[in-house]
């Protein structure tokens, strides 16, 4: 019995240890599999943080806004991508920009009023 116990700890150690952890990515796959991973992530976050920005429009900031997302996404696509391939870590760092876009366009429609050279924004 006892060896049991011992064999399984020792299965759950060797398991944890070889887990691979993205805040000290190992290798090349490791890079790419973490920056994936962020990437849908942020994607998340990105739609969620557009859905309660567009709850603080009016119908005519909506529109406005939609344009510029829809121009920001081709942006951001044209931008991150050599021939057919996906450059994530490139995809992250616009996202992250564009989450912060909108959190600041939502904290200053629901306080001080729309800057309407804000939501047409598509860096």
């Amino acid at each position: 019995m006892k060896a049991i116990v011992v064999a399984g700890s020792l299965l759950l150690t060797s398991g944890s240890a070889l887990a691979m952890s993205c805040d000290n990515p190992r290798s090349a796959y490791d890079m790419t599999y973490c920056a994936a991973l962020e990437m849908v992530q942020s994607d998340r976050e990105l739609n969620e943080q557009y859905k309660k920005t567009m709850g603080t429009l009016n119908a005519d900031q909506k529109k406005t806004l939609k344009s510029a997302q829809i121009g920001w996404l081709k942006v951001r696509d044209n931008a991150c991508a050599e021939d057919s391939n996906l450059l994530p870590g490139c995809v992250n760092e616009k996202m992250a920009a564009r989450i912060d876009l909108l959190k600041r366009i939502e904290r200053e429609c629901s306080n001080a009023g729309c800057d309407s050279a804000q939501l047409s924004r598509i860096e």
